[in-house]
């Protein structure tokens, strides 16, 4: 009975150029996607987006007052024909606390997955986060011992 495959006229035949083609046309459209199909959020999303997180960011460590010192919403024009968006605030805490901006800095990260891009350098109190996919990033820093500031800005994006 092992041979009535080959009494009927079948034979085998390798799948392997098969599933090698299926391989390339995956890669290839894995790699297509990511140039053309993905362009990610407009300037204007991105703007909307940083503005929550500074927004968001600096109402989770519950400061004093916070002042707007760049209300952003406006197109900043940047690179060949792009623009980008910008959003800050400052803030005044009643607490001193060394640890502040490792505290937003974490925040950042834990709650919307931004990444360290510019670290902390000592003398230098301030560190820059990047979240690609939203193509934003901010810079907290602390300049002086009851203040804290939080400045962003998106990508440069091109128009259209």
């Amino acid at each position: 009975m092992g041979a009535a495959g080959q009494a009927f006229g079948t034979e085998r035949v390798s799948m392997a150029p098969v599933w090698r083609w299926a391989a390339v046309v995956g890669v290839a459209g894995v790699l297509g996607g990511c140039s053309a199909g993905e362009r990610g959020p407009t300037v204007e999303q991105a703007g909307e987006m940083l503005q929550r997180h500074i927004t968001e960011l600096m109402e989770s460590v519950d400061p004093e007052e916070t002042v707007v010192v760049d209300a952003g919403g406006k197109d900043v024009p940047c690179g060949s024909g792009g623009v980008k968006r910008t959003y800050g605030v400052r803030s005044t805490f009643a607490r001193l606390d060394d640890n502040l901006i490792a505290e937003m800095a974490g925040r950042l990260g834990t709650t919307w997955g931004y990444e360290v891009h510019d670290p902390y350098k000592p003398g230098l109190p301030r560190t820059t986060l990047k979240l690609a996919s939203s193509r934003t990033s901010i810079t907290v820093e602390t300049p002086s011992d009851h203040e804290a500031v939080a400045m962003g800005e998106t990508d440069c994006i091109p128009r259209g």
